[in-house]
């Protein structure tokens, strides 16, 4: 998936929801912190949301790791899939069956990743994944 394409949906899901601090940080920054920085630290994955449910969602699928990042907005899954067009319905598959659980709390997007770490799918609080 080329950049323009991934910059244009965060830019609408940030649009879309209203957020523009929010968004303004990358979404590949991770709400887990090392202890010694505790003055400034931000939540775990394990208190953003039910991260075991959201794995329980995806068992069928190759995930090879789900998170919650971004202030607890995000949940971050990675696959073993390829960064292709044979991967789209796999990864809206993902997209689909994650967001069926994972909107809860302050979680408000889901975001599916290839192997190489590119955006396949995007997911956003009260719309459908979409992806190329």
């Amino acid at each position: 998936m080329r950049r323009s394409g991934k910059a244009l949906r965060w830019f609408a899901a940030c649009s879309t929801l209203g957020m523009s601090a929010a968004c303004g940080s990358s979404p590949g920054t991770s709400a887990e912190v090392p202890a010694s920085s505790a003055a400034t630290a931000q939540p775990t994955s394990a208190a953003c949301g039910e991260v075991d449910l959201i794995k329980n969602a995806l068992s069928e699928f190759d995930v090879t790791r789900v998170s919650i990042t971004g202030q607890c907005t995000t949940v971050n899954i990675e696959t073993n899939l390829a960064d292709d067009s044979s991967s789209a319905e796999t990864a809206h598959r993902i997209c689909t069956a994650a967001a069926t659980v994972a909107y809860s709390n302050d979680v408000n997007s889901v975001v599916v990743v290839s192997t190489d770490g590119a955006e396949l799918t995007v997911g956003i609080k009260g719309a459908r994944c979409i992806g190329d």
